[in-house]
């Protein structure tokens, strides 16, 4: 039997049947033979006329190689332009990361999840000279709301009014405020009592904050306010030497900052502390709070007992200008009452001095020598000065009346006798030198510099009447310095209010002395004292005398120019300034202290300044004596023994 050949793969029979066409069409031969052979033609032998599958085939594949560029291409040049663009894209950034505007924008994407908050930096404390607090900042609450954040008005502003003392007007506003939620911050209350917030705090409601904020108070309650001044709601010095030592007393503020969710709710423990605030220095300045609270009630009480309507007080370190008191009271013209003033009259307003200013004549005439204290002038009461007939205070007949005399009685006619040996021009100098006409070196804010005309601008009876005191204005500061530089052996020494700096380490910088100049020679200066301890003993200010004390000074009764040109008022009445300046012990003075009386009545025996404010200086000397611990010198003679 024979045997069937084994199956061929399916390429085999597929030329297989190729070849058994072809042998159909061509020589035919049998059997297994023909078959074997065509099976090997097929593989061996390429077919030399391809089939038409084949032909196909083969031009699809050539077709393929001519357009395979075109996607090649595309590609290329997509890939140049994500190239590109991806360039394009890094250099932005870079310019972005490097130019100022980059800064500006990673700022604005930092605002938009974080918040920025101030931290204020604590007010330096103002010390008396003795390490005693005359103003300080003492923790506080202030309450804001936001009101786009709160979900209850009326139910907030009820729990609000319920706690805080909120007034109509306010209440009305928070309302409102609440209501139309177009701003996201209000002020509520400010500077409120730390337990206060802190109960508000713990109520946790939505849309009220409760931040901290210091308080400006001094502790002295109003000691020393008129020298002090004042901060505004921010903290802000706006009078006085708050005003004055702004920058030193304020210090640096700090900044913290944190993050906040959507709706601008802080994230707890977000907070970091970017800039740490630095406090401000501390002042210590030359005040005594005892010797300035005393000097402020006898003002009160004098200007209560006589009617006045203010008056001042300085009390002055007489070899180094260092002010111990500079007090201001006035009385309120709502309520009548008087109290300590916010204003610091004794720097800002100038009056006329009066007799005071005699003083300044007989020491320049000294020191020029054109006199001596034996010189005798004969003195009508009154004489005729240009257009004008001038008078002594009192009818008397002519006298012969040497210079001590003139002095201890204040004439004025026999004080232009002494001033026409000096001239005009000399006695304006020594006016400058005694500093009269510009202000002091404290630099006070809105100190006056007084009122002096030059000598060639003096008209009429004026060109005399400066010689005592009428046709000038000085404030009480400029005057006590001048009668100082006869306490001080001849010496103007400038006021001093402010000793040192403590800065926020601690470390104490003590400031230069104050300046000081010869006006006199110390014989002039020795001559005028005892004059003026003459004046106190057996003269105008006899209400003056201090115990044990020899005291030397002089009173002044000025008249106050009002705004008519006059010094009468509406009323047809003078105006009258008087004051007291002395000094003791008069054998070695500390101590030189003045006090004036603003406009004491004028139909009475309280408007001299023998009456009015020589009577003050009498109960202020033995509080200053006990504070300083001022001793009576062995050589102390008094008024008994002159």
């Amino acid at each position: 039997m024979r045997e069937r050949p084994p199956a061929l793969p399916p390429r085999v029979r597929s030329h297989h049947r190729v070849s058994s066409d072809a042998t159909r069409s061509g020589t035919r031969r049998s059997g297994d033979e023909g078959s074997v052979l065509a099976l090997r033609s097929a593989r061996t032998k390429p077919n030399p006329r391809p089939s038409a599958s084949r032909i196909s085939t083969r031009q699809r594949s050539v077709a393929s190689s001519r357009q395979s560029p075109r996607p090649r291409n595309r590609l290329l040049v997509v890939l140049a332009v994500l190239i590109g663009v991806l360039a394009a894209v890094l250099t932005q950034v870079g310019a972005i990361q490097i130019a100022a505007k980059g800064v500006e924008l990673r700022e604005e994407g930092a605002r938009q999840w974080t918040r920025t908050a101030r931290l204020s930096s604590d007010r330096g404390t103002i010390f008396d000279r003795n390490g005693e607090e005359l103003a300080m900042s003492v923790p506080a609450s202030t309450v804001s709301i936001n009101p786009r954040l709160i979900t209850d008005p009326e139910a907030t502003l009820a729990t609000l009014m319920a706690i805080l003392p909120l007034n109509e007007d306010k209440v009305a506003s928070l309302r409102n405020e609440m209501h139309t939620k177009e701003r996201g911050f209000v002020y509520v209350a400010r500077q409120i009592p730390t337990e206060i917030g802190a109960q508000i705090s713990g109520l946790r409601m939505i849309g009220v904050n409760v931040d901290p904020e210091a308080r400006r108070v001094l502790p002295g309650g109003d000691t020393g306010r008129s020298v002090i001044g004042r901060t505004d709601i921010d903290g802000s010095g706006i009078a006085g030497l708050e005003m004055q030592y702004e920058d030193l007393l304020t210090g640096s503020g700090g900044e913290v900052t944190r993050q906040v969710a959507p709706g601008g709710r802080s994230i707890p423990g977000t907070e970091e502390v970017s800039r740490r605030p630095v406090p401000g220095d501390d002042l210590v300045v030359t005040i005594d709070r005892s010797i300035q609270f005393s000097c402020e009630q006898a003002l009160i009480n004098q200007v209560s007992r006589i009617g006045a309507k203010g008056a001042t007080c300085v009390v002055m370190d007489t070899r180094n200008g260092e002010i111990y008191a500079m007090a201001s009271v006035r009385r309120n013209p709502e309520s009548g009452h008087v109290e300590v003033s916010s204003g610091n009259f004794a720097m800002v307003d100038a009056d006329e001095p009066g007799s005071v200013a005699k003083v300044i004549t007989v020491a320049a005439a000294l020191d020029l020598g054109v006199v001596t204290p034996e010189t005798v002038f004969s003195v009508p009461w009154r004489e005729q000065y240009y257009d004008d007939l001038l008078s002594d205070a009192w009818q008397h007949p002519e006298l012969d009346w040497s210079v001590s005399d003139i002095l201890v009685t204040s004439s004025n006619i026999g004080t232009i006798k002494i001033w026409e040996q000096i001239g005009r021009e000399r006695h304006w100098n020594y006016l400058r030198e005694f500093g009269l006409g510009e202000p002091t070196a404290l630099g006070f804010p809105g100190e006056s510099g007084g009122i002096l005309k030059n000598w060639t601008d003096l008209w009429g009876s004026e060109r005399v009447t400066v010689s005592y005191g009428q046709g000038l204005a000085s404030t009480s500061m400029q005057l006590a310095a001048a009668v100082n530089v006869i306490a001080n052996n001849g010496v103007y020494v400038e006021p001093r209010l402010v000793k040192s700096v403590i800065d926020s380490e601690g470390t104490v910088t003590d400031l230069p002395p104050s300046a000081t100049r010869q006006v006199v020679s110390a014989k002039a200066a020795g001559q005028v004292r005892d004059m003026l301890i003459d004046v106190v003993c057996v003269g105008t200010a006899k209400e003056a005398r201090v115990g044990n004390f020899t005291v030397a000074g002089k009173t002044g009764t000025g008249l106050k120019a009002q705004p008519n040109g006059t010094y009468l008022n509406e009323f047809g009445q003078r105006v009258y300034y008087a004051s007291f300046v002395g000094f003791f012990p008069a054998e070695d003075p500390q101590i030189t202290l003045l006090i004036t009386v603003d406009e004491p009545p004028a139909g009475s025996r309280d408007r001299f300044g023998g009456t009015a404010a020589a009577p003050v200086f009498a109960r202020m000397a033995p509080t200053i004596v006990h504070e300083r611990n001022i001793q009576p010198p062995e050589n102390s003679v008094g008024c008994e023994n002159r």
